[in-house]
């Protein structure tokens, strides 16, 4: 199947090797130079546009950061739209608005397909093919690109004909995977302060039921690998904004997720210049006082 990605970053790249891997032919669009340039080394071939996307591809699949990329990559002057058929199906995969999400399906009726279907599971599940997609929209169109869907994830949940569901469900698990990831680095600072090493908290805790994903994957980034993982703190403050902008229009008060919301705000905040979301817990960690690098077992 020829297939198009647009946006080509950390997950976009991963899951450009996934479906070249499953023997489709991928053509790839990316506005940087460099990412367009290296995109032959992972079997992908480089498009000047996502217009030349929608020329050369049944279905292509958008990756971008936000809903000003996605708007451009959509809808500009060498936007996919400008080039898709009635019958070009776009899977949009990033975490974006549901209001734009939906606002973007009804923008495509009559021409091209649009499918909503939001993933989870990092980077580390894009290089392994095993995100979790959230399917919505029309079922036909979403039958016609599971052998996408198959070969990026291990679990497709379709969950409705509405455009934007899920793009709903994404920014609930989102919210809840950074307040998670909030909450047990708070936790974790809190143990080591009262001296236990943060390493076996983790292996305690990822045992018994306080255990959480953000726990056990994400949390000791900080004293494991310097606060890398592959996603972006960028993406965590758009996602927290995402999940509290639809909890203000359904008129439900969200507190403990504002408040986790503002510790990923004063990470951003301290990292103007950008960088992965364990920086979540770097800003617990200065809150704290502590590193919590200097207090693992290796150091001890």
């Amino acid at each position: 199947m020829k297939v198009g990605i647009i946006g080509v970053g950390n997950m976009g790249r991963r899951m450009a090797e996934r479906l070249v891997a499953a023997g489709h032919e991928v053509h790839a669009y990316d506005p940087r130079e460099e990412v367009s340039l290296s995109l032959p080394e992972i079997g992908a071939i480089p498009a000047s546009s996502p217009a030349v996307v929608a020329e050369e591809t049944q279905a292509a699949i958008l990756m971008v950061l936000n809903s000003t990329q996605a708007e451009q990559a959509i809808w500009g002057e060498h936007g996919y739209a400008a080039a898709a058929s009635v019958d070009s199906a776009l899977n949009i995969m990033s975490s974006l608005p549901p209001a734009f999400v939906a606002e973007t399906a009804r923008r495509a009726e009559g021409r091209f397909r649009l499918v909503d279907s939001p993933v989870s599971g990092g980077v580390e599940g894009a290089a392994a093919g095993t995100l979790t997609i959230m399917a919505s929209g029309d079922k036909t169109a979403c039958e016609a690109v599971r052998p996408l869907h198959e070969a990026l994830g291990k679990s497709v949940m379709w969950l409705g004909p509405q455009p934007g569901l899920g793009a709903t469900m994404k920014a609930v698990n989102q919210a809840m995977y950074f307040t998670a990831m909030a909450s047990a680095a708070e936790m974790v600072a809190t143990a080591v302060k009262a001296g236990l090493d943060p390493d076996t908290v983790v292996d305690v805790v990822g045992m018994s039921s306080g255990d959480s994903w953000a726990l056990r994957n994400r949390v000791p980034l900080s004293w494991r690998s310097d606060y890398t993982s592959g996603g972006a703190l960028a993406v965590a403050l758009k996602d927290m904004d995402a999940a509290l902008e639809l909890a203000e229009h359904l008129e439900i008060e969200a507190p403990i997720t504002r408040a986790a919301a503002q510790i990923v705000a004063e990470a951003a905040r301290r990292h103007p210049e950008g960088g992965d979301d364990p920086l979540i817990v770097e800003a617990v960690e200065a809150r704290s006082g502590l590193k919590l690098s200097e207090r693992t077992r290796k150091s001890s």
